[in-house]
């Protein structure tokens, strides 16, 4: 017994995993199918999937080695699984584990290639593409994005950071070029996960941990975690009034969330303050300093009333 079209697109449509059918016999391979785990994944309604070829979701993002596993196998006609990093409808980078399957009819031409999307927290959900394809390279990659980024939201960890700052550092002041540095620390955390638990901060951290990330695009750009409630990014080339600005604006994407917060005394809804500083980092300087005057702007940020981003005007 067979099952029919209609129970057979009512279970992919209650599938926890977001699944899409792309036609292989159209130029392109649009999506013919995506079901409402796709909208749940990456924000795009089904309708706004179907017609449009995968590559959307990567965004600028298209040097990235599982890009090339995909291609090699989608033009064999063969399966295959791979880690990208995706970026969902309002711009904040996610890791999509993908597994894509080749459909064949009963002439054995194939017609369609039906993809499995999940989001990859650790990376290191790999197995069967390395069991099919070997690639010490890969392997050695996903160990060492294991080591230096924060499980629960994908950012930077604390000490790699660190030592991405020193790297830059070195850089800025070999080219005379400014280093910003933005520290976000959200408003009354520590009643926030009074109300809610460990699991529910940790998910409301996470979803604004994501829209901070988004903000910063540029290859060059870096994003990690402070402590518990707290996300630094450093950027480059960027002069304090447009600094402020900025910041300012990414506050604004925090409070545009709308997580409840009961017990905040600012807003009906979580919200954050930035501590932001800017130099052309000096021979006699540190980075420890430019970590220094972030933290104090962020200070004088909370004094201030929070809710809101300071710059300091210089490293001292």
């Amino acid at each position: 017994m067979t099952l029919d079209p209609y129970t057979l697109k009512t279970m992919l449509d209650a599938a926890p995993e977001g699944v899409v059918a792309c036609d292989a016999r159209e130029k392109d391979w649009p999506a013919v199918y995506a079901n409402g785990a796709m909208h749940q994944l990456t924000g795009y309604m089904p309708a706004e999937i179907v017609g449009r070829n995968l590559r959307f979701l990567h965004a600028d993002d298209h040097q990235q080695q599982g890009l090339d596993r995909i291609r090699a196998a989608l033009g064999a006609g063969k399966p295959c699984q791979a880690l990208l990093r995706n970026y969902r409808k309002d711009g904040t980078l996610f890791w999509n584990d993908i597994r894509i399957v080749p459909i064949r009819d009963a002439n054995d031409t194939l017609t369609h290639f039906v993809s499995f999307h999940r989001e990859g927290y650790s990376k290191l959900q790999v197995e069967a593409s390395q069991a099919e394809q070997p690639d010490p390279l890969l392997s050695t990659q996903t160990m060492l994005a294991y080591v230096r980024e924060d499980k629960l939201t994908g950012l930077l960890r604390r000490s790699y950071f660190e030592d991405m700052l020193k790297r830059d550092w070195g850089v800025a002041q070999r080219e005379s070029k400014p280093l910003t540095l933005f520290v976000f620390d959200l408003d009354f955390f520590p009643q926030y996960r009074e109300v809610f638990g460990r699991a529910g901060a940790d998910q409301s951290f996470r979803r604004i941990a994501r829209v901070v990330h988004g903000c910063f695009r540029r290859a060059s750009d870096l994003c990690g975690r402070m402590e518990d409630e707290q996300v630094i990014a450093l950027t480059k080339g960027m002069e304090d009034g447009g600094a402020l600005a900025f910041a300012e604006a990414i506050l604004g994407r925090i409070r545009d969330l709308a997580i409840h917060h009961p017990r905040s005394t600012v807003s009906r809804y979580l919200t954050a303050s930035a501590g932001v500083a800017t130099t052309v980092p000096a021979h006699s300087a540190s980075p420890e300093r430019l970590l220094a005057a972030a933290m104090e702007s962020l200070r004088l940020a909370k004094e201030r009333g929070r809710n809101r981003a300071v710059l300091v005007e210089s490293l001292k």
